[in-house]
C-alpha cells in the first residue's frame, strides 16, 4: 500500500501568500516588529484624526456656522482628550489656539 507524505502544513500561510517575497518578509518578522508596526499605525490614525478635527473646527468657525457646532466639535476634542491622555498637546488646547488666531488676525 502506498502512502502520501504531506510536505506542508495545512494552514501553512506561506501557501496563501501571493510571492516569494512576501513569505520570506512574514518569516522574517517579529512579534517586536509587528508590536512597534501596530503601534506606528494606531498612532498615525489619532494624528489623522486629530488633523481632522483641527480642519472642521477651523472650517465651522470661517464659516460663521452657529456657536453650538462649533461646542460640539470641542466636545468632541475633549472626549479625545480625555480616551488620549498621554498626547503631549490636548486636542482641546489646540482647538483654542487655532481660535485664538483666527480672532488675532
Amino acid at each position: 500500500m502506498a502512502t502520501t507524505t504531506m510536505t506542508h502544513p495545512l494552514f501553512d500561510a506561506d501557501a496563501a501568500s501571493v510571492s516569494d517575497l512576501a513569505a520570506h518578509r512574514r518569516a522574517r518578522t517579529s512579534v517586536a516588529e509587528l508590536e512597534v508596526e501596530a503601534a506606528y499605525a494606531e498612532r498615525a490614525e489619532r494624528d489623522a484624526y486629530r488633523a481632522d478635527l483641527i480642519e472642521r473646527y477651523i472650517a465651522a468657525c470661517a464659516s460663521g456656522a452657529d456657536e453650538f457646532a462649533q461646542l460640539h466639535l470641542l466636545a468632541e476634542a475633549a472626549r479625545y482628550d480625555l480616551a488620549n491622555p498621554g498626547d503631549a498637546v490636548p486636542l482641546a488646547d489646540e482647538l483654542h489656539g487655532t481660535q485664538l488666531l483666527a480672532e488675532a488676525a
